[in-house]
């Protein structure tokens, strides 16, 4: 291209320009040696200043059409243009240069910032390093990427295309890498080489850069296929700068796993102590009724009625249930502080769920109006029987601390894309003191009256209700008590 403008360039200033318009044919030659150079770096502007040279000289210095120089001045006019286009021309590629070196750290600041972006909206540590894994991959146009942890055996921590081992042939590779602290890679014949600045890996060749330092972090970012970079890119920097937050995610990772662990172990810590300290109490009670009971049907000298056994016989069945209810609802607790209750979301019609909760709990509200007051075809999101079990949990309450005969309202409205439920009672309500505390494990209100529990019943429905992505709330007053589930708004059921 640039030898076709310098013809084109020739042909039309030779019919009109002589050797009087030496300037402006000078002029005009150095323009185009210029925006050679500009365009297409330092050697094609110095080829260019050169064949600009010898042109001028052979199309417009006497004598023509030959190389000879017939006038000294002439020699001293062609050195001069011959010294300024050749300056110029290196000024301008160099300043090319410097402009595609600033874009490709541009480039790279950019690919960077991406990187780190993907991680912060990342949920989760796993998901935080598949994330990495595909930035990287689309960053670099390399066909594959994952994170490969070396420890009692490799693992794979993340990955940008369901990459799920590391092939044992690929195992050397990845431990001289870490051993040596060398970006290195494998071409089809299993051989290992070391990673040279501004090398591009052919398709087929697997790139492992090493990260980490602690011996429980230790790992490989491997990167299959080509790498797409700029020619001015310091590509061993970008691996290196990649493999470093993928250390630093790996690490996170860890001691979030940690942290979760060391969590979950001080929670059961403190509910084993809350249990003995506040639920002895509730244990003890029903067994020494138990115990007086049978003990005194067992004394052969006593003369019992029909209707004291009968009285005895209730008070060991009244008492093994309140021992069953509070040792279900700590297996419970348990469970769900433990993390060994996972929900399944889906879509559920409230009114359906309305009737079921009516069903379950039609012994305990038996004498009482329950109403439901929701329109046809409402659904929302969560676990169905997380759900229907805080609802039961919540009207067997308000039977429980209601005035008795008083009705109990089950209700739904819409608000945004959210549903609330509502389970409402009319009673004394709630001490204004007690309000904040109700969700508390093993708390119990300061007016319970003669209403026994164990004080987990609401703190499992927070719990439950938390599970299916929602939250519960109280108000109460002298009219009565409402306890308010939110959950997310599922799309209308198509039929």
């Amino acid at each position: 291209m640039a030898l076709a403008s310098y013809a084109a360039v020739t042909a039309a200033l030779v019919p009109f320009l002589d050797e009087e318009q030496i300037l402006d044919v000078a002029l005009i030659y150095l323009l185009l040696t210029l925006v050679v150079a500009a365009l297409w770096g330092y050697w094609v502007g110095l080829a260019g200043a050169l064949l600009a040279d010898l042109l001028v000289n052979f199309f417009f210095v006497q004598p023509l059409y030959t190389l000879t120089v017939q006038e000294p001045a002439n020699v001293v006019t062609l050195g001069i243009f011959l010294a300024v286009a050749l300056v110029g021309a290196s000024m301008l590629a160099l300043l090319r240069r410097q402009v595609q070196i600033t874009a490709a750290r541009a480039a790279e600041t950019a690919m960077l910032l991406n990187l780190s972006q993907e991680v912060a909206r990342a949920v989760s540590p796993r998901d935080a390093m598949d994330r990495l894994c595909s930035a990287v991959s689309h960053s670099l146009k390399a066909r594959g990427c994952s994170i490969v942890r070396q420890g009692a055996g490799w693992q794979v921590v993340g990955s940008s295309g369901g990459f799920a081992a590391l092939p044992r042939e690929e195992e050397a590779v990845a431990e001289e890498a870490i051993r040596t602290g060398d970006i290195a890679r494998m071409g089809p014949i299993g051989r290992l080489r070391t990673f040279t600045k501004g090398a591009t890996p052919a398709e087929h060749i697997t790139t492992f850069v090493p990260f980490g330092t602690s011996s429980m972090d230790k790992g490989v970012l491997r990167i299959s296929g080509a790498i797409g970079a700029s020619q001015f890119a310091h590509v061993d920097q970008i691996l290196r700068a990649f493999a470093d937050e993928a250390s630093m995610t790996v690490t996170r990772a860890r001691l979030a796993e940690e942290a979760r662990r060391v969590d979950a172990l001080q929670r059961a810590d403190e509910f084993k102590t809350v249990l003995l300290s506040s639920v002895s109490h509730d244990l003890r009670s029903p067994l020494t009724a138990i115990k007086a009971a049978v003990g005194s049907l067992r004394d052969e000298e006593m003369d019992w009625s029909d209707e004291d056994r009968a009285s005895f016989l209730a008070t060991i069945e009244g008492q093994t249930d309140r021992l069953t209810a509070t040792v279900s609802n700590i297996l419970e607790m348990s469970r769900l502080e433990g993390g060994a209750v996972r929900s399944s979301i889906e879509s559920i019609e409230v009114v359906l769920l309305f009737d079921e909760v009516c069903r379950a709990t039609s012994e305990l509200t038996e004498g009482r109006c329950v109403t439901l007051d929701c329109a046809s075809g409402v659904r929302v999101r969560a676990d169905y029987g997380l759900l229907l079990q805080s609802l039961v949990n919540l009207v067997e309450n308000a039977a429980k601390y209601s005035t008795a005969g008083a009705p109990i309202q089950l209700r739904c409205e819409g608000v945004g894309g959210r549903t609330r439920l509502t389970v409402r009672d009319e009673g004394p309500g709630i001490p204004e003191g007690d309000l904040t505390h109700v969700f508390e494990k093993f708390y119990r209100g300061s007016k319970v009256g003669q209403t026994k529990g164990s004080g987990l019943g609401l703190a499992i429905v927070k719990a439950m209700v938390e599970l299916c992505g929602g939250s519960v709330r109280v108000q109460s007053g002298p009219a009565g008590t409402e306890f308010t589930i939110e959950l997310a708004t599922a799309a209308p059921h198509s039929s």
